[in-house]
């Protein structure tokens, strides 16, 4: 598999401490290098106040950044809220319950319950030890039961008589209970509940427990806020996302008038040295970022890391034409997660190229004025499957989509968006044959032209390409029947069950080679003990200890590798 991004080594103690991903970062840098003003004091605020709230954006973007922020500040103002922080995205690592046990959604619904018990004790325990421990002492079962509930379920292994104790003491009231006794030892008059992580795509049975539990978790003093993906986040049939609250949009558009302003911010506090990189670089990748700071810091560092290599201008192009293909990446990437997307998935990396294609050709022309950066696309084109297909291309944020705008009936135009940085890489945004870090700046900073090139979908997705789009559903197991739709639950033809191949198999089936960065030693000794496979590894019961058992394995190095299989186990099944 390639990587998602260019790949930024862990720091040694020597270095500057540099780290992109929010959910590695320590509590101290959360608190201090946090932006809030402008766009993003907008999604603090929705945080911390009353109600139900989704905040939206692709992978990156800084939602469980600003979740964790709101958490820290929380904990240390007396009159905010008491605030509960749990992430979900282990949640995949349950999807082969699906297939192989009949209480599959009963154990997802006790699993996401237990998670909020805990997080709400290490919430507590965060202000004082001792009331962390008082908080079990009236709850039906304790907290080390719940942990191992936790950790059988998330390993896959037959739940134990205790576990069903467990399960019979999580509701959704006992843990509302439970949150309240917490605030009020915390000296607090309300609770936010922080659910990172909450787009469940890739299950969407659990999607709709998962709102269902937070629609009924919802309560004057208890506000739930999600984090979700924009596009294919469905909430289902009883959770409406526009009556039971409200949605916050967490991802920049290049467009705000303050962008620059914003993004320039976040290098200055997360990044040593930034300031020493040439003004119109660090613009111009911040524009390759497309509104995502983690792809902007990547950039950045990466550049300081190469500019004394080479040309100034050959490190900045190889940058973002690097980022471009991670994106793109990323996107396929989806395929092998879930084969039945991948009809949808080539037929979007085609739509994506004909969108920069339009794009670089209005551009191209030197009567227009003002640089183009929309397409607007007839909405009576779009059928479920297109409609879907571009709800994938906006999760993976190669896409974005503004509102809808509307010149009289039947000529409504869906404006989209395509990745800045694709119509850089691809040369989409000059009128001549120049380039360079100043251009770029230039072009991208200057007049916006005010109305989207107009196409309808037929132009930019061939006829024979929408005729086959469609889900690429198994046949039968049994029979090798092929199926009728990707609802249909049992064979018409023999009865049997039908069954789909797990994300989480998939992925445990995965040789050890693809884990990045593990030398070929490693890989040699873990060999001669067997282990093969991403999923050999991952389901032992002590896997630290049967990896100190391999040839020159000591516990750093078991440590390690551990580390290494564990974020890549999290970033295939993110």
């Amino acid at each position: 598999m390639q990587e998602r991004e260019i790949r930024v080594t862990k720091q040694t103690d020597d270095d500057d401490g540099f780290e992109e991903r929010a959910d590695q970062l320590t509590d101290e840098q959360i608190r201090t290098d946090t932006i809030v003003q402008d766009h993003f004091d907008e999604v603090n605020r929705a945080l911390v106040s009353k109600g139900l709230t989704l905040i939206v954006g692709p992978r990156g973007c800084g939602k469980t950044h600003m979740m964790r922020f709101a958490a820290i500040s929380c904990r240390q103002k007396a009159s905010a809220p008491f605030a509960v922080y749990v992430s979900f995205n282990r949640y995949l690592r349950l999807e082969p319950l699906l297939s192989s046990r009949s209480d599959a959604i009963t154990l997802f619904h006790s699993w996401v319950l237990a998670l909020i018990a805990l997080a709400c004790a290490e919430a507590l325990a965060a202000v004082s030890e001792k009331f962390g421990k008082k908080l079990w002492i009236t709850f039906p079962v304790s907290h080390d039961e719940v942990r191992k509930f936790v950790e059988r379920v998330e390993r896959g292994t037959p739940t134990s008589d205790v576990d069903q104790t467990v399960i019979a003491a999580l509701s959704i009231q006992t843990i509302k209970d439970l949150i309240r006794d917490a605030a009020e030892l915390a000296d607090r008059r309300r609770s936010i509940v922080l659910l990172d992580d909450a787009a469940l795509t890739l299950t969407p049975e659990y999607l709709i427990e998962f709102f269902d539990i937070v629609r009924v978790l919802k309560a004057s003093d208890i506000s739930p806020k999600a984090s979700v993906y924009p596009g294919t986040t469905e909430y289902g049939p009883r959770f409406h996302a526009d009556h039971e609250g409200r949605s916050v949009p967490v991802w920049l558009s290049v467009t705000e008038p303050r962008y620059l302003d914003v993004m320039r911010d976040i290098g200055q506090r997360r990044l040593a040295g930034s300031d020493a990189v040439p003004e119109a670089v660090a613009k111009s990748l911040m524009y390759a970022a497309f509104g995502v700071p983690r792809a902007y810091l990547t950039m950045m560092r990466a550049w300081m890391d190469k500019a004394d290599t080479t040309s100034e201008q050959a490190v900045l192009n190889q940058l973002i034409r690097d980022h471009r293909d991670a994106r793109i990446s990323e996107f396929k990437s989806l395929a092998l997660k879930l084969p039945k997307l991948s009809s949808l998935v080539t037929t979007g990396v085609t739509f994506f190229a004909s969108l920069v294609d339009v794009l670089r050709d209005a551009n191209a022309d030197s009567t227009t004025e003002g640089i183009q950066l929309q397409v607007g696309i007839n909405a009576d084109g779009f059928d479920p499957l297109t409609n879907r297909m571009l709800n994938l291309l906006i999760e993976a944020g190669l896409v974005r989509e503004e509102a809808e705008v509307s010149h009289g009936p039947d000529r409504r135009l869906r404006r989209i968006s395509p990745h800045v940085g694709a119509l850089i890489a691809d040369r989409a945004i000059f009128k001549g044959r120049g380039g360079g870090a100043r251009l770029i700046v230039d072009a991208l900073g200057g007049k916006k032209s005010k109305h989207p090139v107009r196409r309808v979908i037929s132009r930019l997705i061939d006829q024979g390409s929408l005729e086959s789009l469609r889900y690429d559903l198994p046949p039968c197991q049994h029979c090798q029947t092929p199926r009728l739709n990707d609802t249909q639950r049992f064979c018409h033809a023999c009865g049997k069950k039908l069954l789909d191949g797990s994300t989480f198999t998939r992925c445990m089936a995965l040789p050890i080679s693809e884990i990045p960065n593990l030398s070929q030693f490693t890989q040699e000794a873990l060999r001669e003990r067997k282990i093969e496979t991403i999923g050999s590894l991952v389901t032992m019961q002590d896997p630290g200890s049967e990896l100190r058992k391999a040839r020159g394995v000591g516990p750093h190095r078991s440590s390690r590798v551990l580390e290494r299989v564990n974020d890549f186990v999290d970033e295939f099944l993110s």
